[in-house]
């Protein structure tokens, strides 16, 4: 499976936050993060992906986040659970220096959920605006960046330019469940679990819609957000997942519709799973299983941890977008 590695970028956060303070996607929206006297004092000139001209007063003292905006978008608002791509730069509060951060380039995107608890960009995109330029005075240990001579206790200033927003989860119609395919239970956040049915596996490819979205049908070459648990048939185990894990925050992936029997390696994903989605629409919910063979893994392919070319592959991937 390819993702956009070198362009969805996934920082580690130390942080834990208080829930999301938010309505539902047609209320009003009240963030955690305030404005502050530091935050207010923050100038950032430039067009978003370019580097830009930021200014403040020098030491620049704050007592914690806050989070003010400089530019303010006429697009979407972003609620508790939706997911948002940004341009962050990142600047000492001591001599308003661009700070270096590795891979984090002005063009570069990021991406996170909105009001995710275990993420300080959680709770500093609560209640934003696709456009909107935010200024946010932080400590460097609290976002979980070190380097570039930082300090953990040193302040730091952040530029984040909100780009675009997708769905946080599957949106669509429960549909019936589908005899012999995997059953699947919804946590509140919509982060599925699943039941494997007992028994021996499909020998071909099985598809299932397990919620229908009403949104922009998948076409091929298409770039889609999606979240995406993959396990093993035979074992039941979870071999990896875009969604919340012990190791790793909620951060949906990018997946090429470009079918690839190498595994991702030439750029797209399994043909099974590229003949699952396209045609699919955005908001819906599919299993996919996956048997070796055609649609899967082409023989020699190098296969993920504890993978092997016998298994039967199954997917749950929630579609929550096209990515331009």
């Amino acid at each position: 499976m390819r993702t956009l590695t070198a362009a969805i970028i996934t920082v580690g956060l130390v942080a834990s936050l208080s829930a999301c303070a938010t309505s539902g996607p047609s209320g009003s929206c009240e963030p955690t993060s305030k404005p502050g006297d530091a935050s207010s004092l923050i100038t950032a000139k430039g067009e978003p992906g370019d580097l830009p001209a930021v200014s403040f007063p020098t030491p620049l003292i704050t007592r914690g986040l806050e989070v003010s905006t400089i530019d303010q978008g006429d697009g979407d608002t972003l609620y508790d659970g939706e997911i948002a791509d940004f341009h962050l730069t990142v600047v000492s509060a001591e001599t308003a220096d661009i700070i270096p951060i590795t891979s984090i380039e002005p063009d570069s995107i990021l991406r996170r959920t909105v009001g995710d608890d275990t993420d300080e960009f959680g709770s500093i995109l609560e209640c934003a605006n696709v456009g909107d330029r935010l200024g946010v005075t932080a400590t460097a240990e609290s976002i979980g960046f070190s380097g570039g001579g930082l300090a953990p206790d040193d302040t730091i200033v952040l530029i984040v330019d909100v780009v675009r927003s997708f769905m946080g989860r599957a949106t669509g119609v429960p549909q019936l469940a589908v005899n012999g395919m995997p059953a699947i239970a919804l946590a509140p956040s919509g982060q599925p679990g699943v039941t494997i049915p007992t028994g021996d596996a499909p020998t071909e490819l099985k598809t299932a819609t397990t919620i229908l979205g009403d949104g922009d049908t998948v076409e091929k070459e298409d770039a889609v957000v999606a979240h995406v648990t993959r396990l093993l048939w035979s074992t039941r185990d979870v071999i990896d997942t875009t969604w919340l894990t012990a190791e790793h925050s909620s951060v949906p992936t990018t997946l090429f519709m470009s079918p690839d029997a190498t595994g991702g390696s030439a750029g797209g994903v399994l043909p099974g799973l590229e003949k699952a989605m396209v045609g699919a629409t955005v908001g819906s919910q599919l299993v996919v299983v996956i048997p070796p063979g055609e649609d899967g893994f082409e023989e020699g392919s190098t296969l993920p941890a504890g993978v092997a070319a016998e298994d039967t592959l199954v997917y749950v991937v929630d579609i929550l977008g096209i990515q331009d």
